[in-house]
Parts: C-alpha cells; structure tokens; sequence
C-alpha cells in the first residue's frame, strides 16, 4: 500500500505505514509527558519568580484558553494546508516553549512559554485527523484507542519524571529534558511522518474562510450537527473529569487524611487503568458493541464511578469508584473521536477534531471554576456527585442524537 497523501493503508500495512503512526504515538506521549512532567514542578518554578497562589494557578488558565482558540485553528490549517506540516510546527513549537520555560529569567517568559505551549498542544486534535486519515474507518476506535494509550502513559510518566529532575540545585533541568525529548520527536517526525491528507484544490475548497473556524466557536456550524452532538458530550465529559480532578485531592485530605503521595499513587492507578483501556479494551468493546454503544457505556461507568466516590464514604469505594472512573473514560475518547472523525470529510477531518478539542477545553476550564464554589459551600464530596449528574445529564439530552456510523441515522 502506498504512502501518498489520502490512501489509507490496510491491515499488514508497510514498515513506513507503522513508522509513521509510531512516530504519532510518540507525540502524544511527548504531549503528555511535558504537560505531566511540570505538574509537580510548575507552582515551586514560578513561586521562584515572585508569583502569588492565584497567578500560578492563572498558568494552567493561560495553556487551556490558547489551546481552546488555536484547536480548530490548526486543524482547519491542516484540512488546507496538510497535516504533516502542521505537525512539524507543533511539535517545533512545543520544543521552543519548554526551552523558553528552561531559560526564563523573569515571570512573563513563564507566562510566554505556557501560552507557546498551549497552542501547540492543540495538535492533539491535528495527530487524530491524521490517524483519521490512514486507518480504515471500522478500525478507527481500535487504533484512537493506541493514541489515546499514549496520552495516558505519558500522563502516568510525566510527573514521576518532573519529580525526580526536579533538583533544588537546578530547577530549570526538567524543561530542558522535556525540550530535547520535543527537539527528538521533531528529528523524527520529519523523517519518518509523510503527508496523510492532500488537501482539495477546488475552489471551494480553498475559499474556506478562517471565519468559518470563529462561527462555529459561536455556535453557527455546530447547532443542530452530529459534531455540534458530540462537542457537548465532550465538554460535558471534560467538564466533570477536570471537577473531580482540581477537588480529589482536597476531597480525600478531608474525609480520608491522605496526601500528595496517596493521591499521586491513585492518580497513577487512574492513568495506568486508563492506558490499558484505550490500547486493549476499547477495540474490541467497539467490534462488539459499536462506537455509539461504547461511548454510552463509557458515560454510564463514569457517572456510576463518581457518584460512588462522591457519595459512599469509604476507602473501598474510592478504588471502586476509581476503576469505574478509568473504565469510562478509556471507552469514551476513542469511541467519541472514531465518531467525530466518521461524521467528518476529508477536507473537515482537522477542523472537526479542532472544534471537539475546543469544547473539551472549554469544560477543562470550566470544571475547576465550578468545583471550588461546590466544595466549599455545600460538601466536600458535593463536586463529584455534581460531576456524575452532568455526565447522566448530557447523556439523558444528547445521547439519542448520537448517530450510528454504520447506518448513519439517529439511534433509537
């Protein structure tokens, strides 16, 4: 099977076929491992030059806002342009915003390389358009499941990694080991990862407006669409994860007396349980069940898990509850970006990803601004019982408006 833009390779595809999605795991792993591994880091770095609690926690604000605007600004960009030539910026850009971090003298540079960061980050998006385009459409879940693997596992790594080159003596070292782990990815990439999308050259195709990206932010393109649908299933799950992640740890120092490192320890068991979901269950729950059935099932054990942590006060219930929560999220995201990318064309694959990105994005903002008003005013537990309410929510509302891509009508 070739590699030229647009074909999409079989099974027992050729050594560059694998290459390239190989070289497309690594960046996302890389993703994760950069924003994990300054986790740990970040708040003492900062607090180094002068930074009160409220702008540390302004960093994290700073990265989701560049990656809410700039998703289905490079996705539309790659839709136009080629998803190879996106990436290689991204994955650029992500280098010269850790060394940038590395070598910062002064707080706006930290500010600088968070928002250069974040707009790079938002190549997630771009990194799914291109699976998109190179894996048949029945075996899309199956290998989104692969890439979203790597999130996890980079996830799992990144902050053990921050922790351990995190020297008092040298606090820049994990910035600059996260850039030339970014400037290796970028050495492969432009070796190994060749154009998967040649864009339409009609006239139509190059009239697309960057305004179209802005209009569909508002609403215009997504009300009453299937990714209008499943942009609201992303937010609303987003929304509640990033709940229950800004409160978990203040929820369990409350009610249970734990720690960083009992919380470190269970967010570990979430993102390796998460991993072994998207790269080995998920394939064959969708071979089984289908993407719409399995993203439902995904929501259904996400709600349950939260509301067994919020609710039943017990060390028990935490890892049960926890292993439901990982169960639901490692079936939800590859099913909902095989379905975003089977309502998509090939000359929308990259903008569709991006506006999905965006309303995950927005919910990753979103659920932190909710949590603390829910924790403090009413109980600590009240954040993730609220959580698994919106997931039954947003189920209950858009979950029959979920299309089926085998018959493409709305399931009943």
């Amino acid at each position: 099977m070739s590699d030229e833009p647009g074909s999409t390779p079989a099974a027992g595809a050729p050594v560059g076929h694998r290459r390239a999605l190989l070289t497309v795991w690594f960046t996302l792993f890389l993703d994760l491992v950069s924003f994990g591994l300054i986790i740990p880091v970040l708040p003492f770095y900062a607090e180094h030059f002068g930074a009160p609690v409220w702008m540390v926690t302004l960093l994290s604000t700073v990265f989701s806002l560049a990656q809410f605007v700039m998703s289905p600004i490079l996705g539309r960009l790659s839709d136009r342009h080629g998803r190879r030539r996106i990436m290689l910026l991204s994955i650029a850009g992500a280098a010269l915003s850790m060394l940038v971090l590395g070598l910062a003298t002064s707080l706006w540079m930290v500010f600088l390389a968070r928002l250069i960061n974040g707009c790079c980050n938002a190549n997630i998006a771009t990194a799914h358009a291109y699976v998109a385009d190179r894996v048949p459409p029945g075996e899309r879940a199956r290998y989104m499941g692969m890439m979203g693997a790597a999130i996890g596992i980079g996830f799992v790594v990144g902050p053990i990694v921050g922790g351990f080159l995190a020297l008092p003596t040298m606090p820049e070292l994990p910035f600059l080991v996260a850039a030339g782990l970014s400037t290796l990815n970028f050495l492969m990439a432009l070796v190994w990862l060749p154009e998967s999308h040649r864009p339409g050259r009609t006239a139509e195709a190059l009239a697309a407006p960057v305004r179209r990206n802005f209009l569909a932010l508002l609403g215009r393109d997504l009300r009453g669409t299937q990714i209008g649908v499943l942009a609201l299933v992303a937010f609303g799950f987003f929304t509640a994860f990033s709940n229950m992640e800004s409160s978990f740890a203040l929820f369990t120092e409350v009610r249970y007396g734990w720690g960083a490192r009992e919380t470190g320890a269970f967010f570990t068991f979430i993102g390796v349980m998460i991993a072994v979901m998207q790269g080995v269950v998920v394939g064959r729950a969708v071979r089984r069940l289908g993407e719409r059935r399995t993203l439902l099932t995904g929501m259904v054990l996400m709600a349950a898990g939260l509301m067994i942590q919020g609710a039943v006060p017990s060390v028990v219930a935490i890892f049960a509850g926890g292993a439901l929560i990982a169960g639901g999220n490692g079936l939800m995201n590859p099913s909902l970006n095989a379905l975003i990318s089977r309502a998509s064309s090939a000359d929308d694959q990259g903008l569709n990803m991006g506006l999905v990105q965006s309303a995950s994005s927005l919910g990753r903002i979103s659920g932190p601004a909710l949590a603390g008003p829910l924790f403090e005013l009413i109980t600590p537990g009240a954040p993730l019982i609220f959580a698994s309410c919106l997931i039954l929510f947003v189920l209950a509302s858009v979950g029959r408006l979920i299309r089926d891509p085998e018959d493409g009508a709305a399931a009943a």
